[in-house]
């Protein structure tokens, strides 16, 4: 098999098993755990609980579900189309982008469920402190695949620098 068509099926099935583990985790949570209630899981600093994001991240205008579905499925194209269009799709790149698309995908399913909104269930923090918004799944991998982009933009930028200055050394 060539490696080209491995790489997309490694993609393929980090897709399926992330937005599997979404989904999956969302269900048992809204089985097993009342709205609002918060179960400990290392002490209070993480807990499990069960929220309903009907704005966008962190919460932000809450009640406009609607836009934010229309926006999430409008951004949702725009990568589909960068991921196509993009011409040497490195390792690092398709796998990022398999997390940033199962992840939208797996938010933008509790958008059009007819769910309250998105739900959301790790809480981590110190309530005396602080504590960082409720996420879930999809949100966790799409912060690691957009991080995994920015590094290889890092990585691409280093490379393209390495050559130029290696084609100015062999010309001067």
């Amino acid at each position: 098999m060539k490696l080209q068509n491995r790489k997309h099926l490694v993609a393929v099935a980090i897709f399926v098993v992330t937005l599997a583990l979404d989904i999956l985790t969302k269900y048992l949570v809204e089985t097993n755990i009342a709205r609002g209630e918060r179960i400990d899981v290392m002490g209070s600093f993480v807990q499990l609980t069960l929220l309903y994001n009907d704005g966008g991240v962190f919460g932000i205008l809450r009640g406009h579900q609607t836009f934010f579905l229309i926006v999430s499925i409008m951004v949702f194209i725009l990568l589909v189309g960068f991921y196509i269009l993009e011409p040497g799709k490195s390792w690092l790149f398709t796998v990022a982008m398999s997390l940033v698309f199962s992840g939208a995908i797996g938010n933008i399913l509790d958008r059009v469920s007819g769910k309250p909104g998105v739900v959301d269930f790790i809480y981590i923090g110190s309530d005396s402190v602080f504590r960082w918004p409720a996420f879930n799944v999809a949100d966790s991998v799409i912060v690691i695949g957009a991080t995994m982009l920015i590094i290889n933009v890092i990585i691409e930028y280093n490379e393209e620098k390495k050559k130029k200055e290696e084609q100015g050394t062999e010309q001067g």
